[in-house]
């Protein structure tokens, strides 16, 4: 392997474990999911790299948007 590629790789392999560890970080500190879930959710994070985080983020995403959007209805009203 050149040395160039194996930067490109080891770019790669930091960068995918920062995000799963930015992923888990977001998962812990958020009051949505109960600690069950979120355990499982780490499990997933972890057994499944990259593609399990990008579903766990993609869940907390939306949940938070689901939870903000049914907060502004009941300030609203």
């Amino acid at each position: 392997m050149h040395q160039g590629s194996t930067w490109f790789v080891l770019l790669g392999l930091i960068s995918v474990l920062l995000f799963q560890i930015w992923v888990m970080v977001r998962l812990r500190r958020t009051p949505i999911f109960d600690p069950p879930q979120k355990s499982a959710q780490t499990k997933l994070i972890w057994l499944v790299p990259l593609v399990g985080a990008a579903i766990v983020f993609a869940v907390l995403v939306g949940e938070e948007q689901h939870e903000r959007r049914h907060d502004d209805k009941g300030q609203s009203s």
